[in-house]
């Protein structure tokens, strides 16, 4: 049987996320084996393939994948269980971000990425009903290529800032994001917008870090920064 084969059967009818499946299937692509018979391959083969590869995460998350597709055949099994490495970010000024959030057409997509945490699938779906007062109910996500609307990576409730709320809550069906429009677009105009003025590359997971930075500065209960995240477990607040 081809690897193609045995992966598209697999992961569809595993119950994953839109996002991971993508994911799932754009790393095996990536790999060359897609049109190979899953017999000629093999551990060594993978990681000769991924020896090349220069950044830590994408080899983690390429052995996270192999390990979880092939996992009821044996296969990848042996293949290393690596850590996670946190990136490090030097941040403009609070200032600085206002500056160039302000001159993108993204203006409220970008601030929820920054005074809520949001990522920036989740960011683009809010729509007044997810507003609980001073809370924000985050139950819905745009994939990357905005072909889906469904689940987030994690749910929860987040507390915003009452300017926030108030934009939220005058938000009309136009401002409302589509299906088919890729959140890409969001980090495209970041980047670009970024590049153009000669600061720092920024996008909007950026804004995600800096939020969560900007609470630890301040001195907030790490426990309150976890349920702001919607982080599942302590320690990755901790160790990010």
């Amino acid at each position: 049987m081809l690897v193609s084969e045995y992966a598209t059967k697999t992961i569809n009818n595993r119950p994953l996320k839109y996002g991971t499946r993508q994911s799932y299937f754009k790393i095996i692509k990536s790999l060359g084996i897609w049109d190979l018979n899953i017999e000629d391959v093999t551990s060594s083969l993978i990681l000769d393939k991924v020896d090349s590869m220069r950044s830590h995460n994408v080899k983690k998350n390429v052995f996270i994948c192999l390990r979880s597709v092939f996992k009821d055949l044996g296969l990848f099994q042996d293949l290393p269980i690596l850590q996670g490495i946190s990136k490090e970010y030097d941040f403009p000024t609070q200032e600085e971000l206002h500056d160039l959030i302000d001159r993108t057409k993204y203006r409220r997509i970008l601030y929820l990425c920054m005074y809520a945490g949001l990522r920036v699938g989740e960011a683009c779906a809010v729509i007044p009903s997810q507003l609980e007062g001073n809370y924000l109910r985050i139950d819905r996500a745009f994939s990357q290529d905005g072909k889906h609307l469904g689940s987030p990576k994690t749910s929860g409730k987040v507390l915003i800032p009452n300017w926030l709320v108030e934009e939220i809550r005058s938000m009309t069906t136009e401002d409302e994001w589509k299906i088919g429009m890729p959140t890409q677009l969001v980090s495209w105009a970041c980047g670009s917008l970024s590049k153009r003025r000669g600061g720092k590359r920024l996008n909007p997971h950026m804004l995600r870090h800096w939020f969560a930075t900007d609470m630890i500065r301040r001195g907030i209960n790490p426990e309150i920064v976890r349920r702001q995240l919607r982080h599942k477990n302590i320690n990755t607040t901790m160790r990010i």
